[in-house]
């Protein structure tokens, strides 16, 4: 047996083992996180306001500071945009991987504005608005061959589903590769981005 949710020497998210680092500049830092089946992280902090995806079904445990150890069954997309300071561990109730994407807002990040919604340009796509904030957005973007979607920075997109990035797909983007999963920022600028695939990947669009 387990020995029990231990929270008195919490670290950063970023020294935690799973949750790994794939982007960071002055507005966000961007993780792809994967705990294994039965696995569960060290004790961390969230010291951020971060958005969070979820990708494909998860049941976990979330052990806070100071509270009694929740059990959460997450559904494949569910999103949130989450407050700074949670501090917890997280086990992997599940036969699966629990993977996740989680972007950190950092200050700078407040002066931004949001561009506008992601249009579906050509091709066979699908564009669904999975959460609307006064401070961010995520989108869940399904494309199939030679489809195109234009969208307007700042915003990281990930492909939390096997697919990967590439510059062919986001011409001008500063893509990050991993093996959790690929990651791409796109800036603030006065001309929208396109995103474009030759096969079928579906990708998510986090705006702030």
């Amino acid at each position: 047996m387990k020995a029990a949710y231990d929270c008195n020497h919490p670290v950063d998210i970023a020294n935690e083992p799973r949750h790994h680092l794939v982007f960071g500049n002055e507005f966000v830092r961007a993780f792809a996180i994967e705990i294994a089946p039965g696995d569960r992280t060290l004790c961390h902090r969230h010291s951020h306001d971060y958005m969070l995806y979820v990708a494909g079904e998860g049941e976990v445990v979330s052990a806070a500071r100071d509270e009694e150890p929740k059990r959460l069954s997450y559904s494949d997309g569910e999103c949130e945009l989450l407050d700074a300071g949670l501090v917890h561990v997280v086990e992997n109730l599940g036969d699966k991987p629990f993977r996740n994407v989680v972007v950190e807002l950092l200050d700078a990040a407040r002066g931004l504005g949001q561009g506008r919604d992601p249009v579906m340009v050509g091709g066979d796509s699908g564009v669904e608005r999975l959460l609307k904030e006064d401070r961010a957005r995520i989108f869940r973007a399904q494309l199939e061959s030679r489809a195109q979607i234009v969208f307007y920075g700042p915003a990281i997109i990930a492909a939390p589903y096997g697919g990967r990035l590439t510059s062919d797909m986001l011409q001008g983007a500063e893509i990050h590769s991993h093996k959790v999963c690929d990651l791409a920022w796109v800036p603030q600028g006065p001309s929208p981005a396109t995103l474009r695939s030759q096969d079928p990947v579906t990708l998510v669009i986090f705006s702030f």
